[in-house]
């Protein structure tokens, strides 16, 4: 059965793998892959978290800003849960879903 992994990273997810310019799901899954609502909330939640990457910034040619992950827990959740809620919408039961960062996320 096919899996969807949710993972964050710089420029990517959390679907992966994605278009990094549109946020479109690349799974093979044409219901993921063509759902407007799930390109939409995987390009925001890319775009919120690549916000914390900050570069030559605090002595460092790249820099993670934890403070502000922190600060957008609240806002990176509800969209990480809308996101699992549309997945969960779209499935036939014909792939799984993997969600590494929801948790990783609620012990911020």
């Amino acid at each position: 059965m096919p899996k969807i992994k949710l993972m964050l990273d710089y420029l990517q997810g959390p679907i992966w793998k994605s278009d990094v310019e549109t946020g479109r799901p690349n799974t093979g899954i044409s219901v993921v892959d063509n759902d407007e609502e799930l390109r939409r909330l995987n390009y925001e939640i890319s775009e919120l978290y690549s916000s914390y990457y900050e570069f030559d910034s605090h002595g460092q040619a790249c820099w993670f800003n934890e403070e502000q992950e922190k600060a957008d827990k609240g806002k990176m959740l509800d969209l990480l849960n809308k996101l699992n809620e549309r997945l969960t919408e779209l499935n036939d039961g014909s792939f799984e879903v993997e969600d590494l960062e929801t948790p990783r996320v609620g012990e911020l």
